[in-house]
């Protein structure tokens, strides 16, 4: 049977080289568990050796629990300076925002074998055990390290952080209450790092452009597209970044948004119902030909048309698009809702992929994933997921804001203290929303009495972190 001695240790004041003294303290500590590392064994089988002089600390972390795994991911840095040492996160935010540091339990890691460790908090202390719970909110938190032969001591400082902001709350900021004194149908398009906005009176159509969504131009008339074109079905061409609009059999093409030309499409007798975006260097539309809709594309250089599938649950007014890259790696459109030839609204939720040359084409509107009537809505891509604005059900009500990170299978809302909106901001419909670096951009919109033309920045908190 091993045998251990037992050592008693007197501790007295001491001064730190943050300038704060520790208070006489006078601990009888027995030593027994901890003094089998001093190698006190009358009998032993093997021999291990490691300075006894040395009181440094070599690795500091904390351990995980259920409700906080992110804990153990946390990474402490150990400073060891001649007297004094430092342990403190190798970055200043390293613990997600809520994480309790009122009751963490450090996992210490030692140069070499101590005779003891002890915390120090505020007025109390205990010998470090490796299981023991620790508040480093009651700061300043010190541990104090004796070397194996008692004769060296180290003392450090321990301190953490927690993000201070919810990475999952949105900041909302007001940029103007009024693009122009007279609210009209609006659409916002981004290219060339400048905004466009198109506005729409039903008689006339007009635009103006901002590099930073503050200072905007006057007014331009729109010359050259159709004075009843559906602005909100204006897209910009990915390949030559031109604007664009397709109605009947003709192609309309614009550098600057005022002036247009008509190039008029060989349809052989098809009709096209809708533009509803540029993907895979194509611009997509719906067309109808008899009483059939169809989806598929036009290649603007060759002015070829091609149409993939047809279906009754393709719109030609109010969806939303959006064009994205999937979680595997691929590029992605999705086209949801909106009112189908015959002025219904749909649930249909369009998915389309890329893969090569062929698109894959699914509505995702099953009995596993069942989609729900929706019309008006705007779809943003943002830090990897899909946030949707805006939009009304059948009975003219409103949806909230949702994020899908699954691709538009499914949506949660989110909510008002997630994403605080002015006072100033109503419900509606028919919004744009422009993700332009860390910022989703959020222009004018409808609600069922007025137009609105207000603009608005907002920002997930985590970002960039």
């Amino acid at each position: 049977m091993r045998k251990f001695c037992a050592y008693t240790l007197s501790m007295h004041t001491n001064t730190f080289a943050s300038g704060g003294s520790f208070r006489l303290i006078s601990l009888a500590i027995t030593v027994i568990a901890l003094l089998a590392l001093s190698a006190c064994s009358s009998k032993s089988t093997s021999t291990i050796t490691y300075d006894t002089t040395d009181a440094t600390v070599r690795t500091f972390a904390l351990t995980a629990n259920d409700s906080f795994p992110g804990l153990a991911i946390a990474s402490f840095t150990v400073d060891n300076r001649i007297d004094t040492g430092l342990i403190a996160p190798a970055n200043s935010d390293s613990l997600l925002f809520g994480t309790p540091l009122d009751s963490v339990i450090p996992k210490v890691t030692f140069t070499s074998r101590p005779a003891a460790a002890i915390y120090y908090i505020g007025d109390t202390s205990f010998i470090y055990t490796g299981s023991d719970t620790v508040n480093l909110t009651r700061q300043p938190v010190y541990l104090r390290v004796y070397s194996a032969d008692r004769k060296h001591e180290k003392y450090y400082r321990i301190v953490a952080y927690a993000h201070q902001i919810d990475p999952d709350l949105y900041r909302v900021d007001t940029i103007l209450t009024q693009l122009t004194p007279i609210p009209r149908a609006s659409y916002t398009l981004y290219t060339n790092q400048t905004f466009y906005t198109f506005l729409s009176d039903g008689q006339s159509l007009a635009v103006t452009h901002s590099a930073d969504a503050y200072t905007w131009t006057d007014e331009t008339t729109v010359n050259g597209l159709p004075a009843t074109a559906d602005i909100r079905q204006i897209v910009v061409d990915s390949t030559t970044l031109q604007f664009a609009y397709i109605q009947d059999s003709t192609l309309y093409l614009s550098e600057e948004g005022s002036a247009w030309t008509a190039t008029a499409l060989h349809t052989q007798g098809w009709t096209i119902r809708a533009t509803l975006m540029s993907f895979g260097q194509y611009l997509w539309v719906v067309a109808q030909k008899e009483d059939t809709t169809y989806l598929g594309y036009l290649n603007a250089e060759t002015l070829q048309l091609t149409y993939l599938i047809s279906d009754t649950s393709l719109p030609v007014s109010d969806f939303a698009a959006v064009v994205f890259t999937s979680n595997n790696g691929s590029r992605h459109a999705l086209l949801q809702g909106g009112f189908d030839k015959n002025g219904k609204m749909l649930s249909a939720c369009w998915s389309i992929e890329q893969a090569g040359q062929q698109f894959r084409i699914i509505n995702i509107d099953t009995p596993n994933y069942p989609q729900s009537p929706i019309a008006g809505a705007t779809i943003v891509a943002y830090n990897h997921r899909l946030i949707r604005f805006g939009g009304i059900q059948t009975d003219g009500s409103w949806y909230s804001i949702c994020s899908s990170e699954s691709e538009g299978l499914f949506y949660t809302p989110i909510t008002a203290n997630q994403l605080p909106l002015p006072a100033t901001v109503s419900m509606r419909y028919r919004q744009s929303a422009i993700q332009v670096g860390e910022y989703i951009y959020l222009f004018g919109g409808q609600s069922h009495s007025q137009f609105h033309n207000d603009i608005y920045r907002c920002r997930l908190n985590s970002v960039d972190w």
